[in-house]
């Protein structure tokens, strides 16, 4: 009586193959999540190149340089959208068999004072909606080396396709990211303060304005990192790790190398407020922003007493990312 459904199961146990079209951004970037559990960041890669450039054997996480197989990179939303539509094509094809064996036995069924028939009343597919993330500070790369464009949130270093380190042109799109966000603070506050309350919102604008401090220091330090040992004659220069972190250490490091510090490629007032602005960062990453006596004195910064909490305004992100871009552009300088 179930022939049908019986054929359509051996053919399932087989495998079969379900078409699925996974949706991509109004740009064309297709969202991508990474499978290391240490990393797990989110990231996206325009889909033509996803296509044509990302092989099926190695891709590489921009921010961590993890490789897997191109399949290991969805992210949990796709993950699910991709169940729900095999789970409902597979579902498909069975209430279909069953239709077909109960259009069989009824047809064969004589009439009589007893009759029997089948019906089949399928259950309602599963309507799974993808997720759509707003990318608040993305960021664009085109790889040197391949061409593939990616995407990033947060601090890119790796092309997908390629592996390529990109730390030099990452730092610069952090800069010029981090001065539109900026620019776009108060729209911000007034978006948010029509779905939240004010204090929240306030607290949300007060996070990014810190996230885009740490993320300006962090580019600076694998961006000098980087260019510092790509010179000749680095590798007999003792380093430690995250020394790029400390002002005093790096420029000591360069000054070794080159003969030229910090305090040499900036101006007197640029270097105070680069130095203030690094123990800002520092407060904020290692004391949750809170003031101690250690900051007010190495940054010299008498507005704030012991047990205050740092106030970072939009003016001073804009500050070190100019600062920044001037210290860069002379390193480059250097022999």
């Amino acid at each position: 009586m179930f022939d049908k459904l019986l054929r359509e199961l051996k053919k399932l146990e087989q495998g079969v193959r379900v078409p699925i079209s996974l949706p991509i951004d109004d740009e064309g970037y297709f969202d991508r999540q990474c499978p290391s559990e240490g990393c797990a960041a989110n990231f996206k890669v325009l889909f033509e190149d996803w296509r044509d450039k990302v092989s099926d054997e190695r891709v590489f996480c921009p921010i961590c340089r993890f490789e897997a197989t191109a399949d290991s990179w969805n992210t949990p939303e796709q993950v699910e959208y991709i169940t729900a539509v095999a789970r409902n094509h597979v579902q498909g094809i069975i209430n279909n068999a069953m239709k077909e064996d109960a259009r069989r036995f009824n047809s064969t069924q004589k009439p009589g004072f007893i009759s029997l028939s089948l019906s089949v009343t399928p259950g309602r597919p599963e309507i799974e909606i993808p997720v759509s993330v707003a990318d608040v500070m993305r960021q664009t790369f085109t790889c040197e080396a391949c061409g593939c464009r990616y995407a990033s949130v947060g601090l890119a270093y790796f092309c997908p396709s390629c592996g390529h380190n990109s730390v030099l042109v990452t730092f610069e799109k952090t800069l010029d990211t981090v001065r539109q966000v900026m620019g776009k603070t108060s729209d911000m506050m007034r978006v948010l303060e029509t779905v939240v309350d004010k204090d929240t919102a306030r607290d949300s604008v007060r996070n990014i304005l810190e996230d885009s401090l740490l993320r300006l220091v962090g580019a600076f330090q694998y961006f000098a990192d980087h260019l510092f040992n790509q010179k000749p004659g680095t590798a007999s220069i003792k380093q430690r790790k995250n020394v790029f972190q400390n002002l005093t250490e790096s420029s000591a490091l360069w000054k070794t190398l080159t003969g030229k510090g910090y305090e040499d490629l900036l101006s007197t007032a640029d270097f105070a407020d680069l130095e203030r602005l690094f123990q800002k960062r520092h407060l904020i990453a290692h004391r949750n922003g809170i003031v101690d006596q250690e900051y007010i004195t190495k940054a010299s910064d008498t507005s704030y007493t012991v047990g205050q909490r740092l106030v970072i305004l939009e003016a001073n992100v804009l500050r070190l990312a100019d600062i920044l871009h001037t210290l860069s552009t002379e390193l480059k300088k250097l022999p």
